[in-house]
Order: structure tokens, then sequence, then C-alpha cells
């Protein structure tokens, strides 16, 4: 088991770090990256919604010292996150992993794609509604659940069609994710049988991969390249789930 372990170590570190620069948490592409190099599709759901956790608590944390955080944007996200991650999960599992696995392509090239091409609206008129901050946080914890991926790629592209500046989206995300996560991944953990080591060694290199890519986030990377980097990462997996 140990290169088995390595490997999932190495592919959490690398993912991790990735997504963290963009304030996200890496299980949208570390779900289907584990269940390719060998974990089963359910083990790498609840192991990217563990993940999701450690990544971006660590951030939060970084974050909340800095004082980035605007309690008025993340508030309303964390909290309709927060309850529809419960409910996407159980209708989950009453669903065939097959049919998930080919929703979960479908919605990373969607999500690949609103990233890489679609432009910001001039108009800033939805910025700052809590109407839309509760709808959006609502989609992306009904797909946290569902697909165990944190939902803060889904948050995302949708914050950004309604004006949000990236960065600023970048930041409250990291605060979002952990709610959703959290709560996904307790209500997997009641039906399936976990593998505690394995937890242990996606957890270390979770919180290796958002310490690094929190420091590049703030200090080293444009908007523009998050993007890039997340859409291209997204597209290759998206094809590998659906067509090899």
């Amino acid at each position: 088991m140990f290169f088995e372990y390595s490997l999932y170590f190495i592919t959490t570190t690398i993912l991790s770090t990735i997504f963290a620069i963009a304030g996200l948490g890496s299980a949208v592409a570390l779900v289907p990256t584990l269940n390719i190099v060998g974990l089963s599709f359910d083990m790498a759901r609840v192991s990217g919604l563990f993940v999701n956790s450690i990544t971006t608590i660590t951030t939060s944390i970084l974050n909340l010292k800095k004082k980035l955080f605007d309690m008025n944007f993340v508030a309303p996200l964390a909290i309709s996150s927060l309850i529809f991650a419960s409910i996407g999960a159980k209708i989950s599992l009453m669903i065939d992993t097959a049919i998930i696995k080919t929703i979960f392509g479908i919605t990373l090239i969607v999500i690949a794609s609103m990233i890489l091409f679609f432009k910001q609206p001039k108009n800033k008129k939805f910025v700052g509604s809590k109407a839309i901050l509760i709808f959006t946080g609502s989609i992306g914890g009904l797909f946290s659940g569902f697909l165990g991926i944190g939902g803060g790629s889904i948050i995302s592209p949708i914050l950004l069609m309604f004006g949000y500046d990236m960065k600023k989206i970048a930041v409250g995300i990291s605060f979002v994710i952990p709610f959703s996560s959290i709560v996904a991944f307790g209500s997997y953990a009641t039906v399936l049988e976990l593998d505690y080591n394995l937890l242990a060694v996606v957890g270390v290199g979770a919180y290796i991969g958002g310490m690094i890519g929190n420091y590049l986030l703030h200090f080293k990377v444009s908007s523009q390249m998050i993007k890039k980097i997340l859409a291209i990462a997204l597209y290759i997996i998206a094809i590998k789930i659906l067509f090899i």
C-alpha cells in the first residue's frame, strides 16, 4: 500500500496547490483523478471532501488573520451552501455511480468553459445582492454534496457571471467551502467504511498544497493565469472521465 498512498499524497499535494491559488477546493479535480489512479469513486469523493475541508480551512485561517473577509459577502454563501450540501449528498447516494461520473464530466467541461471564455459583464448591478449570493451558495452546496467537490468550482463561475471580481471570489470562497464540505463529508461517512490512513495521507498533502497555493495567490500569480490553469486542468480531467 505504500506505493498507492505515496501516489495519492503526491496527487493531492499538486492539485491542492493549483486550486488553492484560486481559493477553491481541489476536489473538483481530485475526485476524478484519484479514481483514475485506482481509488474507488465513493472513497475518492469522501477523500475529496475531506481534502477540501483541510485545504480551505488552512487558507481561511491565513485570510482571517489578514482581515481579508467581507462577512456580508461570505455569510449568505456559507449558510445556503451548508444547507444544500446535505440535500445533494442524500440524493447522490440514491443514484448509480456511472450516471454520477457522466454528470461529473459534463459539469467539469461547463465549469472550464465558463472560466476560460466567459467575459465579465460591465454592469455590476448584481454585485452585493443577497438573493444572488444565496442562490449561488445553494447551487454550490447542492453540487458539493451530490458530486463530492466542495462547491467552490460551481460558485466561482456563477459569481463571475454576475460581475464579481476574481480575487474577491477566490478569498471569499476559501471561507465558504469548509462548511459545505464538512456537511457533505459527514453524510457520506455515515454510510461508507472510511480508510483513516488514506484520509491522513491526503490530509497532509492538502495542508501542504493549501499553504503553497495561498502564498502564490497573494504574491505570484495573476487572475488571468489562475483562470487558464484551472480551465486546462478541468478539460483534461473531463476528457479522461468521459472518453478514456
